[in-house]
């Protein structure tokens, strides 16, 4: 399969090939960059592709692109953590070796540090759920940690210092987003202060 086709699917579904949207070390963009992998980046997920050009190129590498992989997961914003999918594409003419079918299966079925989608030929583009035909905004899960927000932050009696705790917790993920890392217990006690240290 031809990576271009994918690249214009992931365009079409509103992911960006920047990595400026995402505070990456760039110790771990210079690894990607290495490897040859991509990294796209939507609202709430990240695709990473890579293109192999051969069996033994797929075979051989795969495992060592996961690694690289993981170094990407242990920095994500949280938002990003469950929604990783690392998007393998096959790109040559010849046929698949007798074993490939196997490994590949073996591959997608191997849930280690984020989801898998080996695509030989476009028709396997369906199989990936956020790049379906029209449907490109498919609805997110239900969100229980949001729900849990709304229901607790509804709650007429809650104390307005709890409140001021809950909000601020909430909002940490918006405030990692900035140059540097939120120090959460120092904006824990601050919330905790709330009016008093003004």
């Amino acid at each position: 399969m031809n990576p271009n086709q994918l690249r214009q699917r992931l365009d079409q579904a509103q992911f960006q090939n920047d990595v400026t949207v995402l505070p990456l070390d760039d110790a771990v963009y210079s690894m990607h960059l290495d490897a040859d992998l991509e990294i796209w980046i939507s609202e709430d997920r990240v695709a990473v592709l890579k293109a192999y050009t051969s069996n033994h190129h797929f075979l051989l590498n795969w495992r060592e692109d996961q690694f690289v992989i993981s170094h990407l997961l242990d920095i994500l914003p949280p938002v990003y953590k469950n929604n990783l999918y690392f998007l393998l594409v096959l790109d040559w003419e010849s046929s698949l070796l007798p074993d490939m079918p196997m490994e590949m299966n073996r591959v997608e079925k191997n849930s280690k540090i984020c989801r898998k989608y080996v695509l030989y030929n476009p028709e396997d583009l369906e199989r990936v759920p956020f790049l379906q035909g029209d449907n490109y905004h498919i609805e997110k899960e239900y969100d229980f940690l949001e729900k849990f927000k709304k229901e607790l932050l509804a709650e007429q009696k809650l104390d307005p210092k709890i409140r001021r705790v809950v909000e601020g917790y909430f909002q940490m993920d918006q405030l990692e987003h900035g140059d540097k890392k939120l120090d959460t217990k120092q904006h824990i006690r601050q919330l905790l202060r709330g009016d008093e240290s003004k």
